[in-house]
Formats: C-alpha cells, structure tokens, sequence
C-alpha cells in the first residue's frame, strides 16, 4: 500500500459517522501506523512522526493497544487537532514537490459511471 493511499484511507476513515476518537484511533491504527516514514517526501516526515509519537504516548491497559489508550485519555479538542493533523498530512502529500511519485488521479468512468448526464442542451 502507498503512503497516498494510506493517507486517503485514513481520511476516509475519519469521515465515518462514529465517535471522533474511535474514527481517529481507527484511522491511526489500521491506515498509518504501518506506514514506513522514507516513503513519505522528506517534509512531511517530521510531522507524521511527531503525530505518531503523540499518538502512542499512553501505557494501555490489557486488550487495548497504545493508540487507544491514548485516544481514550484524550480532550475532544486534542482528538480534533489530531484529526486536522492527519487531513493536513494528506493535503501536504497532494501538494508535495514534483519529485515524489504520486498516483495519477482515478478516472471516474472506470468505477462504472461512463454515462453522466447532460445538465444542459447542447447550443448549436
């Protein structure tokens, strides 16, 4: 899996509809917490440490992991800002130099919407 499309997924699972700190601690958990930090452009990296660290701060208790734990001791606002943080992350991949090897943009037409309806009666 790419460092963008586990970014976009982490997005994606911050847009859910659960709680924030349970859509947070998913998103850290299961989209970035595997993400090798080489594979990000070398000024986005200090930041998604930074984020990792202060994800995993807290000792869990048994059957939890650190990043619950530390989500669970979490403000609101700090989940807030932890959230921003992994959306601006994304942002920052999206508008990284030119030198770094990004996906190209999905095509809609290949997810099966090839017939998009005019909205407007050709002028002629």
């Amino acid at each position: 899996m790419t460092a963008w499309s586990r970014l976009h997924a982490a997005t994606l699972e911050l847009v859910k509809s659960a709680p924030l700190k349970q859509r947070l601690a998913s998103a850290f958990q299961n989209h970035l917490k595997g993400l090798e930090i080489q594979d990000l452009p070398p000024e986005l990296r200090a930041e998604f440490a930074a984020l990792a660290a202060d994800l995993e701060t807290v000792l869990p208790l048994p059957g939890e992991t650190a990043v619950q734990a530390t989500v669970r001791k979490m403000s609101a606002e700090q989940a807030d800002r932890c959230a921003m943080r992994i959306v601006e992350l994304a942002h920052d991949y999206v508008h990284a130099p030119a030198s770094v090897t990004r996906l190209p943009v999905r095509d809609r037409r290949e997810e099966g919407n090839e017939s998009v309806p005019r909205l407007f009666a050709a002028e002629g």
